[in-house]
């Protein structure tokens, strides 16, 4: 009897070690590295800029704005290579202010003295409002900016407007990129 429950005991031990590899081997063949997320979520705006080829030329700045769910808010938690104000930023995923909502989190860079109304960006057809923006006032770039500055924030709208597989225009004023929103 005692045979038989050692055995019992060591198959289940065996089995559940055999388990536990098994998830621990798919965990890390489905992840994928936070640049690779970044670039399905990324989109960059530049603001009076003319295109020439590949090169922007004459703008007054541009932004950067990514969208934040689950996967990416893991990859940006385990990768320190990405910039602090990703870090920073991100940190509100999960949180209470974006329940039913989506996050967004922006980086703009200032080229010549830009005055940065924050309204007059969009997600689809959802333009910001105040009650939109998560982030301190001492990051947010609103206002006028100087030349060579940047500064970033963190937003969340309605999830009910951004359907998957939908495109979108995100954008600043005329200013504007096609995005597919994620699956």
């Amino acid at each position: 009897m005692k045979k038989t429950i050692c055995m019992l005991i060591a198959l289940a031990a065996a089995l559940l070690a055999a388990s536990c590899a098994f998830a621990a081997r798919e965990r890390v063949e489905t992840a994928r590295p936070a640049s690779e997320l970044i670039d399905e979520r990324q989109t960059d705006i530049w603001v009076e800029g003319e295109r020439l080829g590949e090169m922007i030329l004459g703008a007054r700045g541009a932004i950067q704005i990514i969208y934040v769910d689950e996967a990416m808010s893991k990859a940006i938690a385990s990768d320190v290579s990405l910039p602090q104000w990703v870090f920073e930023m991100g940190r509100y995923y999960g949180t209470d202010p974006i329940r039913k909502k989506k996050l967004f989190i922006a980086h703009v860079d200032v080229y010549k003295p830009w005055d940065f109304d924050y309204t007059k960006v969009f997600v689809g057809e959802h333009r910001l409002r105040k009650e939109d923006i998560l982030s301190p006032s001492m990051t947010n770039p609103f206002g006028p900016q100087p030349s060579k500055s940047e500064g970033y924030f963190a937003f969340a709208i309605p999830a009910s407007g951004l359907k998957a597989g939908k495109e979108i225009k995100i954008g600043y004023g005329d200013y504007s990129e096609i995005w597919k929103i994620l699956k």
